[in-house]
């Protein structure tokens, strides 16, 4: 079942996807890849979206640094209810089953015996920052015996957030030890959304252990730094240059963790340099200073002057903060030792880290339009081009419903009306291919807007349906608090959602927009209509010549179609309401009008 949280007219919902992908249940390897050998060690601390191949043979599951609580390194692999793709396995609300795996390549055990001790352990944890998993949904681990069996030999319950729990188990059956043993974990989850989540981190395989082998010895950075930003994630260069003094944090903040059980000293440093030239920006290091053991602790870099100079006004700038210390000892993992957070300067204002957790949409009232705004601040006269949008995937699906976008210089409160500076209707949802992919809008006309603060949002139009458009909503930072208004019902509210929506407002030099497939192409003066309103006959005046009316509802609907005699088209039958008009003339060529019927 899916699960829901909400805040008054604010839904937060796990994500969703609309292509269906299904998989069977657990089938024997056949794959004649190289074996691996012991020790086997994965802590996840990579670059996903994938399992590294050397080690795993599906890509079910999520390698990703934001779905996690408390992560033992950098890095976990989430198991959830959708597929390699993003997408559900199955589009059906009540489906569930087995969902994500995460199968190990084929491991030569062949030559140990049951008295070499060969222990497998691993960390998990349910929910981590998505949504828990129920009692219902489990996590199973199985291996693979000499048979081709896959025996199973652990399992877990579903239940809300944890912290990380610690497994250790033998592998010393006789029936185990042969050329082609393997591991796999799956889950069991709603088959429709990323909900019921499972974190697995730092999977051991090796000999000479045993059951009270608790420690993992190893130190790591553990969740990603803070910015150099104080209040966005990205934003255009000159905007900060303009302001740096207070668009930059205090302090980059970096949380290492002990893995070991004796305290372990360390010595912190950082590499910044400006990613696209390579010029040189800002080096530190940190006094040497002991993690206790089993704890994480956090080091603080002192935020430093940016004083590179791009090449022009409009540049992307990319900041890379490389923060590194020297391994405790020979045997500790290198690659969780350095960690990298770029800040990215481009033509967008972004309070979100460009990764979706969740989704988020607002329950619209009856008679009113549902509204977002986003509060974004110039430093300097810049032209306002558009937005960019993560829009969340739902069922039945948001493609192609129309939605404005409004460009506000404030919010009405009481008696006082909004201050809209520009209103651009007949933009259709897009979803993008990637992952997290934004689609991309532009206005028909930019306004040039002075220094100072604005809001930027989306308008659905009233009564549109039971389906609100669903956003990208990151937890990983919380914008939303100081700088997400919603109106649902005629007034504004302050956001009560932890989160960042993934909106992003796009100012600078003209850029190309989502390419929207769309049967309605805005138009401007082919032609006339009045009355408008109209309560019953609509009026025509065009030089071209129109065979056919097509009326659509505001959420992409196809209502009728309406032959047009001598410039006129009854729509007495049409409710109250908001309408699209598609003309289509003699030639084939389409365009359209906007109109209310009273």
């Amino acid at each position: 079942m899916c699960t829901i949280i909400s805040e008054a007219q604010e839904v937060v919902v796990p994500l969703s996807q609309n292509a269906v992908y299904s998989q069977s249940g657990i089938q024997t390897y056949q794959s004649k890849k190289q074996r691996a050998i012991l020790p086997f060690i994965d802590d996840f601390s990579y670059d996903g979206p994938y399992p590294d191949l050397s080690l795993w043979l599906d890509s079910g599951a999520y390698i990703n640094n934001t779905m996690s609580a408390t992560p033992i390194t950098r890095g976990v692999a989430t198991l959830d209810g959708l597929n390699k793709f993003g997408r559900p396995y199955y589009t059906d609300q009540n489906a569930s089953g087995l969902a994500d795996s995460l199968t190990s390549v084929p491991i030569d055990l062949s030559s140990y015996a049951p008295t070499d001790n060969i222990y497998l352990s691993y960390f998990y944890q349910p929910q981590g920052l998505g949504f828990a998993p129920e009692n219902k949904d489990s996590l199973f681990l199985y291996f693979k015996n000499s048979s081709n069996q896959w025996i199973r030999v652990w399992e877990t319950r579903g239940t809300t957030l944890q912290p990380f729990k610690y497994v250790i188990l033998p592998v010393t059956n006789a029936q185990y030890l042969h050329a082609n043993f393997q591991f796999r974990f799956i889950n069991i989850a709603s088959l429709n959304t990323n909900d019921d989540i499972w974190n697995l981190d730092y999977i051991k395989l090796g000999a000479n252990r045993s059951i009270n082998d608790t420690s993992i010895n190893d130190v790591a950075f553990s969740v990603d730094p803070t910015s150099i930003l104080l209040n966005y994630k990205s934003m255009p260069y000159r905007h900060f240059i303009a302001n740096q003094a207070n668009e930059k944090s205090t302090t980059q903040k970096v949380e290492i963790k002990n893995n070991y059980t004796l305290p372990q000293n360390v010595t912190p440093s950082l590499n910044a340099t400006e990613f696209i030239s390579g010029t040189p920006v800002n080096t530190q290091t940190l006094p040497a200073s002991p993690v206790p053991g089993k704890l994480s602790t956090q080091q603080n870099f002192l935020s430093y002057l940016i004083s590179y100079v791009a090449p022009t006004n409009q540049s992307k700038v990319v900041i890379r903060n490389q923060y590194y210390y020297p391994p405790v000892n020979g045997t500790d993992r290198k690659q969780n030792d350095t960690i990298v957070n770029d800040a990215v300067f481009d033509n967008y204002f972004a309070y979100d880290d460009g990764t979706a957790e969740k989704s988020y949409f607002l329950l619209g009232a009856t008679n009113f339009p549902t509204k977002t705004a986003l509060k974004f601040t110039l430093n300097e006269a810049d032209t306002m081009r558009g937005l960019m949008v993560h829009f969340g995937a739902q069922a039945p699906s948001a493609l192609g419903k129309y939605f404005s976008i409004v460009l506000y210089q404030s919010l009405g409160t009481g008696s006082i009306n909004d201050s809209i500076i520009l209103q651009e209707d007949l933009f259709q949802v897009k979803y993008e291919p990637s992952y997290n992919g934004f689609s991309s809008y532009a206005f028909s006309v930019p306004p040039v807007l002075s220094a100072g603060t604005y809001y930027i949002g989306i308008t659905q139009p009233a009564n549109f349906g039971s389906d609100s458009i669903y956003y990208g909503l990151d937890v990983n930072t919380n914008a939303n608090l100081q700088h997400l208004a919603y109106n649902v019902d005629g007034t504004w509210f302050a956001s009560t959602i932890n989160g960042s929506i993934m909106m992003r407002p796009v100012v600078g030099q003209e850029f190309v927009p989502t390419a929207v497939s769309s049967v309605v192409q805005p138009s401007i003066n082919e032609i006339e209509l009045y009355p408008n309103p109209v309560p019953e006959l609509l009026h025509l005046h065009s030089s071209k010549s129109y065979v056919q009316c097509q009326v659509y509802s505001l959420d992409g609907r196809l209502i009728s179609k309406e032959l047009i005699h001598h410039q006129t088209i009854d729509l007495s039958h049409l409710r109250a309401g908001d309408y699209i008009l598609v003309f289509t003339d003699d030639k084939g060529r389409s365009t359209s009008k906007k109109i209310n019927k009273l």
